[in-house]
């Protein structure tokens, strides 16, 4: 049976239902197997690079505690624009990132492109000016660009859409962690005894740490279930059978270029993408400004940068929470909206009230709320949006506002609004009205939407299609219904 199932899944299995969980002893066995050897070969090196991709991207503030914008001399905005500068090219870069994973595979790509920012990290700690730290930091973007929306991408070939919600949001989870330990971890590299300045170590060593994950990534990643070694043949054959249930995405399926100006023409693409920026927004803000904000509220400067790592342990709990929500009801845009409504309220509070502690205590709760989103929002995107270039684009462009966020968020919070900082509070919060109002948006569209299919009674049997013809519809085969 299993063999046959390699050959025509659709065969086994009716279409257009979304993967419910084995009725059997032998498929339970299987299902657990499978998901074991995925989850040891993808999962901790991927958490890991994330981990170090996020201090990657974020230790020039660390070098800046540590004494370099005294040392190359930066003075008035300079040192902002070097930060905003990442994001220029992270903006644009996901898109043909995601293509040449496709061309290359993840098991190449991925450690090629983490190789590569690392380096350039470690190549800051060599520059000399403001404009050699730009140009570095330039090309970073380029390179890091490709990592969170490639992630999202490959675990589509390897999960149904039920198995993705908790993976991704165990992902993200890495990046709030490295909030908690970025500082730490940048103090105690700026005290090594060497002919370096304290801020050049941070560079050097974090830069190497990364590479030397990217090889062990390298080594222990592969593309496809297709095509991996460590899969007996029975799991591979049971796991395509459960993921062609699912219409999950086969690495067989060509390269389909109209499927790119399809994916960049859909208003729903760019409905997550929205989201995921506004979302991004606020934890941007708080990465950048946490211990700024906390400071102005009377804490010293000492106890504000150990206070700051108590709003990420507040987000890196919510991401965990996030993880088994999906479990509990499939409406990703419930979750969302009810998500974004708390940190509406919570910025609200923190942009009024002038007790210093009440503020503190709703920073860290508006960073429990403001978490979730983010991985959420890119299951439902990878949920909802079928075919193999449509996809990987679509969760390019989603990643791709995140990237526009950071640029904003460097910011919104500026030194004249000092020590309320309601500016910042007020835009963060209107940042999550939009949330909660895109997706209720969504969630009606597509309410309506499968209603419309249903009515039609247009699910056509799609075994008679090529796979390239079945990719080439994408979510628009009949056959289909959105999660809302």
């Amino acid at each position: 049976m299993f063999e046959k199932a390699i050959e025509s899944p659709e065969s086994v299995f009716k279409p257009g239902s979304v993967i419910s969980e084995p009725d059997d002893i032998a498929s339970k066995r299987l299902q657990k197997s499978y998901l074991f050897k995925v989850d040891l070969h993808l999962l901790p090196p991927a958490f890991v690079m994330y981990f170090f991709s996020v201090i990657d991207r974020n230790n020039i503030g660390n070098a800046r505690v540590a004494g370099m914008d005294k040392h190359l001399g930066l003075h008035g905005q300079e040192f902002n624009w070097i930060v905003s500068s990442f994001f220029f090219t992270y903006i644009f870069c996901e898109v043909p990132s995601n293509l040449l994973l496709r061309k290359f595979g993840a098991r190449l790509w991925l450690p090629f492109i983490a190789i590569c920012w690392s380096v350039l990290v470690g190549c800051m700690a060599a520059a000399k000016s403001y404009g050699s730290l730009v140009a570095v930091r330039v090309l970073m973007g380029c390179f890091e660009a490709g990592y969170v929306p490639g992630f999202i991408y490959v675990t589509s070939f390897w999960y149904t859409r039920k198995q993705q919600a908790p993976r991704i949001a165990l992902f993200f989870s890495a990046g709030v962690f490295a909030g908690i330990w970025a500082g730490p971890l940048a103090a105690r590299l700026q005290t090594i005894k060497g002919s370096l300045m304290g801020y050049q170590y941070i560079f050097i060593i974090e830069a190497c740490i990364t590479v030397a994950i990217a090889v062990v990534m390298a080594l222990v990643m592969q593309n496809y279930p297709e095509t991996a070694t460590f899969l007996t043949e029975e799991e591979r054959a049971f796991a395509l059978q459960m993921l062609a249930k699912d219409k999950v995405s086969s690495y067989k399926a060509s390269y389909q270029p109209r499927q790119v100006a399809r994916a960049l023409s859909d208003w729903t693409v760019w409905a997550y993408a929205i989201i995921f920026w506004a979302a991004a927004t606020g934890g941007a803000t708080q990465a950048i400004f946490g211990p700024t904000l906390i400071a102005a509220m009377g804490y010293t400067s000492t106890r504000a940068q150990v206070l700051s790592a108590v709003p990420s342990a507040c987000g890196f709990v919510a991401q965990i929470i996030s993880m088994f929500l999906p479990r509990l009801h499939q409406g990703f845009s419930v979750w969302i909206m009810l998500f974004s409504a708390m940190a509406c309220a919570f910025y609200a509070v923190i942009a009024t009230v002038e007790n210093i502690h009440v503020r503190f205590a709703f920073l860290c709760l508006s960073n429990f709320a403001l978490s979730p989103n983010m991985p959420l929002v890119s299951v439902w995107m990878s949920n909802n949006v079928l075919g193999v270039t449509k996809k990987g684009v679509a969760s390019a462009c989603t990643v791709m506002l995140g990237g526009i966020a950071g640029l904003i968020g460097s910011h919104i919070y500026r030194e004249k609004d000092y020590p309320q900082y309601r500016f910042g509070h007020i835009f963060v919060c209107m940042c999550n009205a939009v949330i909660f109002v895109v997706a209720l948006s969504l969630n009606i569209y597509f309410r309506l939407e499968n209603r419309r299919r249903d009515r039609k009674n247009a699910d056509m049997d799609c075994r008679t299609l090529s796979e390239d013809a079945i990719d080439q519809l994408g979510d628009n085969r009949p056959d289909h219904r959105y999660t809302w």
